[in-house]
């Protein structure tokens, strides 16, 4: 132990010269191969062909640019949610609608599936024979306000002059073999002929199948003053005509006229 206290420096200093004799006799091999394996790695680099880089998508830049070359001009009007707010309108069966143009709800939703003209037709129905000759005629009015009139009814005739409740007699061309009857429709005060080959037809109005798809109610077969109830309102039919059918609130008086385009019916204003 003494010995190692008065020479513990020259034993550190001998490992440490030891150390670096160790070190300098393996750097030659080491240098070598170090040597070694970079000359693989510039063979590889010299004989594998590069690889193509892919090329980079810019999609989203090109948009950007394009974006700014074309900027979207500021609407302060119109329809945009800044200044008006989009309002959602919750509908009896629980489902939420988007009102963005008005029409989504109120009579501007209403569709129609279709329009059927409503005639007047008036047709020669026979005649009957004995003490007294009578030629029947049928009226068929399917515009009529009362439903029971509606059904085909038929009155007879049997001189010029004969009234009834539904028309007055003008005429009985020729008077010994009839085959023409002129006739006056008491309610509109039209003249019409009937003959025995051809019937009187003409359009006398118009009745329509409606829908309001937001609560999913048909109206069938409505007519010329008939009440719709939807949207929390009552509108009545004011107007049907071949290719519409004009509505009006009883809150407000405001009409509505939604256009009938046939299969892809539609609604406007």
């Amino acid at each position: 132990m003494e010995f190692l206290k008065k020479n513990y420096e020259k034993l550190v200093l001998s490992v440490v010269l030891l150390s670096l004799a160790v070190a300098a006799a393996l750097l030659p091999s080491w240098v070598a191969t170090e040597k070694a394996r970079l000359g693989k790695i510039l063979k590889w680099e010299s004989e594998t062909p590069p690889k193509e880089l892919k090329p980079i998508n810019l999609t989203t830049n090109e948009t950007a640019l394009r974006r700014l070359k074309r900027p979207e001009p500021v609407r302060l009007l119109g329809v945009h949610n800044v200044f008006n707010p989009v309002q959602w309108k919750r509908m009896p069966d629980g489902n939420l609608i988007k009102v963005v143009t008005g029409e989504e709800i109120g009579p501007g939703a209403l569709k129609i599936t279709e329009i059927r003209p409503l005639n007047l037709i008036v047709a020669y129905d026979g005649v009957t024979t004995g003490d007294l000759v009578q030629h029947r005629i049928r009226v068929t009015r399917e515009a009529d306000k009362s439903p029971g009139k509606r059904s085909p009814t038929t009155r007879p005739i049997t001189a010029v002059g004969n009234r009834n409740d539904i028309f007055a007699v003008k005429e009985i061309k020729p008077k010994e073999d009839p085959q023409e009857f002129v006739l006056e429709m008491l309610d509109s005060k039209q003249t019409i002929v009937v003959t025995k080959d051809k019937p009187y037809i003409s359009v006398a109005g118009y009745a329509a199948d409606l829908r309001y798809e937001p609560e999913k109610l048909p109206f069938p077969n409505r007519r010329m003053e008939d009440k719709l109830v939807f949207s929390g309102d009552t509108h009545k039919i004011v107007a049907i005509t071949e290719t519409a059918v004009t509505v009006e609130a009883l809150s407000n008086t405001k009409r509505t006229t939604i256009v009938y385009r046939g299969a892809s019916a539609g609604a406007g204003r």
